[in-house]
């Protein structure tokens, strides 16, 4: 069982939102960098960099997610999340 990276920032607000995103409908999320962001708030040469892994397997049902809240999101809709997921 592997894992892949599904999503990549610069922002640790925004991976804390997708992470919750994806956690809210049962797919584990990990975010990994090089560095720590808490001691370290800057990025140089790539080290910033923040990316979320998740498990291999998930990564279709991860994507298919992820691209229906950015398109909810593009449309004005404030309730990204559906109710019945």
């Amino acid at each position: 069982m592997g894992s892949c990276v599904i999503f990549q920032t610069w922002n640790d607000s925004e991976a804390e939102l997708v992470r919750g995103i994806l956690e809210s409908y049962g797919i584990p999320c990990h975010i990994r960098s090089k560095i720590s962001h808490q001691v370290y708030p800057f990025t140089m040469d790539g080290l910033g960099e923040i990316r979320l892994e998740i498990p291999s397997e998930a990564e279709e049902e991860a994507r298919r997610i992820l691209q229906e809240h950015l398109t909810a999101g593009a449309s004005g809709n404030p309730d990204s999340l559906p109710d019945d997921h």
